[in-house]
């Protein structure tokens, strides 16, 4: 077994179960130093996409999330333009967890998704029960964005 750290979008119970249906839910948790954030691509900056900065300017933050198993198999979910980012979890339970997820290979300006994708990551939040200060902490990354140019333009 292998844990994925699921944030943003996959924390939405259809979205997660298109690319990881083995996955299970162990825990609630945080990455320490970590920062969501919404972030354009180096090839296409007209939408954002989720991505994990653990740069400078995540020093202090926390970028919440599920620590779900999943079959070793299910370690080949790729998608152009994300990498896997292997990061520590410290989860609810009071145990860390050594876990890989997906960030932008190049992020670049910070903008926002398209709405079929952003709708996923309130309604993962929500069902989550993730606390107020949370959801606001995203909303206020998302509102802080660029709009996307094409809000409203189908899944691709």
């Amino acid at each position: 077994m292998m844990y994925y750290f699921g944030y943003c979008t996959f924390l939405n119970e259809p979205e997660l179960r298109h690319y990881l249906p083995r996955a299970e839910a162990v825990t609630k948790g945080y990455a320490a130093n970590s920062k969501v954030e919404f972030r354009g691509q180096v090839t296409r900056t007209d939408r954002g996409w989720c991505h994990i900065n653990n740069g400078p300017e995540a020093k202090g933050a926390r970028a919440y999330g599920v620590v779900f198993a999943h079959p070793a198999a299910d370690f080949e979910v790729d998608f152009a333009g994300f990498e896997r980012y292997f990061l520590t979890v410290y989860g609810e339970d009071g145990k860390t967890y050594d876990c890989w997820t997906l960030r932008l290979t190049e992020p670049k300006d910070h903008v926002r998704p398209p709405n079929f994708y952003w709708h996923h990551i309130p309604a993962g939040l929500e069902a989550w029960e993730f606390p107020t200060e949370v959801k606001e902490a995203v909303l206020a990354e998302y509102e802080a964005a660029r709009p996307c140019e094409d809000p409203d333009q189908a899944p691709n």
